[in-house]
């Protein structure tokens, strides 16, 4: 290996140190985001591991050390393969903004698959170099896979431009392993292998730069219409979503516009006798349940204490009745705290926009439903019609 290749690597070890600090700066700053985190350091674990082999390895076995400098290649392959596990993890918990369900938590073992298979066959240069070259091949894949959801005006051209970056980087991965199992292999890399492996790493982590600080900044603007104990939009937030919504010609609610104004039953006994942090558990509970009966589109918002709304729109007045009753009926199945028998329960106003009416009125009717439901027993989904 000669001094140019040397000190190219020695600085993409420096530049993943960097680049791991901006990124764990920007999860820092937008700490509801997933993923960004996971980014900075998979990539500085892929980057050690990979100079583990290039550079390491070659300065031990010059310095008179085989042995130490074959754990280096064997070790630095595995942690170079978990490294490039991680970023296919964190470009899904990013783009998908959840937690790794389990069957991916089983990436990570399965990439260090091959390179304990290449350690026992040979624990070679060549043989890790093939091991690695096919974990990151897969990883790429997986990576390009998930790019494509990403659609948003201003994540196309990054998440485009990660795309080509990751198809140039399976182009070299895999010539590679061509040569290999054709019998040419041999693990040896040069300046214009490391100056082109070195720039589409840079591209790939500049547009993952790029995406993360435009989610953080997106984040932080969401952050000031949500409430932060539910997830559910505050005031400001559902003002400012149905302002977004609104007609050209007005205000006035279109045909079709649902409201369900929700009110946790007798929670201030909750509260009293279970105290303030058993009260924040049921308010996160019922949030959840409603948002996995209500769709993607709809609006949810909590506009009190235990009071929440959701607006809907393009439902039948029959199909936001069953929405609530769902509501209903999910919030009835909750089994929170068993050791303490706690149930909880909602009541439910319906009012639905038969013809135009201001959103304003049509709550003000979902309010007044609300309160017949509690009148009459809670517990219940009542359905209030307009006054001609």
């Amino acid at each position: 290996m000669d001094n140019s290749v040397f000190f190219s690597l020695i600085s993409d070890c420096l530049l993943a140190l960097v680049l791991f600090a901006l990124f764990s700066y920007v999860a820092h700053v937008s700490r509801t985001l997933y993923g960004i985190a996971t980014w900075g350091l998979a990539h500085l674990a892929y980057t050690l591991g990979a100079d583990s082999i290039d550079v390491l390895a070659s300065a031990l076995h010059q310095a008179g050390h085989p042995l130490v400098a074959m754990l280096a290649i064997n070790l630095g392959a595995m942690l170079a393969c978990a490294g490039m596990a991680g970023l296919a993890w964190a470009l899904v918990q990013f783009i998908q903004q959840r937690r790794l369900h389990r069957w991916e938590l089983a990436w990570m073992p399965l990439s260090l698959v091959p390179p304990a298979i290449a350690w026992l066959a040979a624990g070679t240069t060549d043989a890790q170099g093939l091991a690695l070259s096919l974990v990151e091949v897969v990883a790429l894949l997986t990576m390009i896979w998930q790019l494509r959801r990403l659609r948003g005006s201003l994540d196309k051209v990054p998440a485009r431009m990660m795309m080509v970056t990751c198809a140039l980087l399976i182009c070299i991965y895999s010539s590679g392993m061509s040569d290999w199992f054709e019998g040419q292999g041999h693990y040896d890399i040069n300046d214009v292998w490391v100056s082109a492996d070195l720039a589409l790493w840079f591209m790939l982590n500049f547009c993952m730069l790029m995406l993360s600080s435009f989610h953080a900044a997106e984040a932080l603007r969401r952050g000031a219409l949500v409430d932060p104990l539910t997830g559910a939009l505050n005031r400001r937030g559902l003002s400012d979503s149905l302002d977004e919504r609104r007609t050209p010609g007005g205000a006035a609610a279109p045909y079709g516009l649902s409201v369900l104004a929700l009110d946790l039953d007798r929670f201030k006994q909750i509260n009293d006798s279970h105290g303030h942090r058993v009260g924040d558990q049921v308010l996160q509970a019922f949030s959840d349940t409603v948002r996995a009966c209500i769709r993607q589109h709809d609006l949810f918002a909590r506009t009190g204490g235990e009071e929440f709304v959701v607006i809907t729109a393009g439902m039948s007045c029959e199909e936001a009745i069953r929405l609530g009753e769902r509501i209903r009926q999910s919030t009835g199945a909750l089994r929170l705290l068993p050791h303490l028998g706690l149930r909880v329960s909602v009541s439910v106003g319906v009012a639905c926009a038969t013809r135009r009416i201001a959103v304003e009125d049509l709550m003000d009717l979902a309010d007044q439903a609300l309160y017949e439901a509690k009148r009459g027993g809670r517990n219940c989904v009542v359905h209030l019609h307009e006054a001609p």
